[in-house]
């Protein structure tokens, strides 16, 4: 969960904990320059109650918060410029106008999406699947189609992995599975029951996890040893269509299968060119097909 969605969600707040978030709300960037006192000075508290606040939000302390806020405000005020992520075409436009805006709406998402890719977290996740003699990807909804297309791309070139299609599955295999096996699991909320407990238990075992999940200090993303954050502007509910996971998780799957592609690039191009010669009969009298 975003900071700013903790902030907004007042169910549990006193009064002068909504006057705290009020006054983060309306800070955005210029809270970079206030201090836990210099605050409480402002909002005639003491400073003790301000900590207190950070800490029922889920922080250890203000400076924490703060910390998080600022890079959330920052990504907030990026990208989506001329176009609402939740609905991102209105019911006047016709068939040309709607293709045209969900075009802008992928180049958005996407260059959403890698705006959040570190290079060291990217590695790390591939380092993952590198050494890991399995890895198990658990999903669930449309995320699984995607996860297939992954699943059969990464055996092109040798390397086995395993969906499961129920998250039960892989609970029972995160509690079995052997030494080192990895696993990515896909959670918008990071907060799914079943996708907490196969993280939990993975950990237990000292098991590397890859979470893909939104961004924001959520549940999931505590929990595992890397997290890739997909385009996080879409509401849970209120919205035309989950765009903006569904085409960050298959950008992500597609960047961490390039990525353990090129650890081997000429043997992985020779097995793949191999493996679908003979396995494949298919096709073309398109010359472009079957260059």
């Amino acid at each position: 969960m975003l900071v700013k969605e903790k902030l907004q969600n007042r169910e549990y707040f006193s009064d002068i904990d909504c006057r705290i978030a009020d006054y983060i709300l309306d800070m955005q960037e210029k809270l970079r320059d206030k201090s836990v006192r210099k605050m409480a000075g402002e909002l005639y508290v003491a400073p003790s109650t301000i900590i207190r606040f950070c800490q029922k939000v889920g922080y250890d302390g203000f400076n924490d918060l703060r910390e998080d806020y600022l890079k959330e405000v920052e990504y907030l005020s990026s990208h989506f410029k001329s176009l609402d992520p939740n609905f991102p075409f209105d019911k006047r436009d016709k068939e040309i106008t709607v293709a045209n805006k969900i075009e802008i709406l992928y180049e958005e998402i996407l260059r959403d999406c890698r705006s959040l890719l570190e290079p060291e977290t990217l590695k790390r996740a591939i380092d993952m699947m590198d050494r890991a003699p399995e890895v198990y990807v658990c999903t669930l909804g449309a995320q699984m189609g995607l996860g297939e297309i992954f699943q059969e791309k990464m055996a092109r070139v040798g390397k086995m992995i395993h969906l499961c299609t129920r998250m039960g599955e892989g609970y029972f295999q995160a509690c079995y599975c052997q030494d080192k096996t990895g696993f990515i699991i896909i959670s918008y909320t990071g907060e799914t029951q079943i996708g907490l407990k196969i993280g939990k238990k993975a950990r237990e075992r000292g098991l590397p996890t890859v979470a893909i999940t939104s961004y924001g200090n959520n549940s999931l993303s505590r929990l595992c040893d890397v997290c890739l954050y997909v385009s996080t502007r879409e509401k849970l509910i209120k919205n035309l269509g989950s765009f903006g996971f569904n085409v960050s998780v298959m950008y992500l799957l597609d960047v961490l299968y390039a990525g353990y592609f090129n650890r081997d690039y000429d043997r992985h191009y020779r097995e793949k060119v191999k493996v679908s010669s003979e396995g494949e009969d298919r096709h073309s009298d398109n010359p472009i097909l079957e260059g």
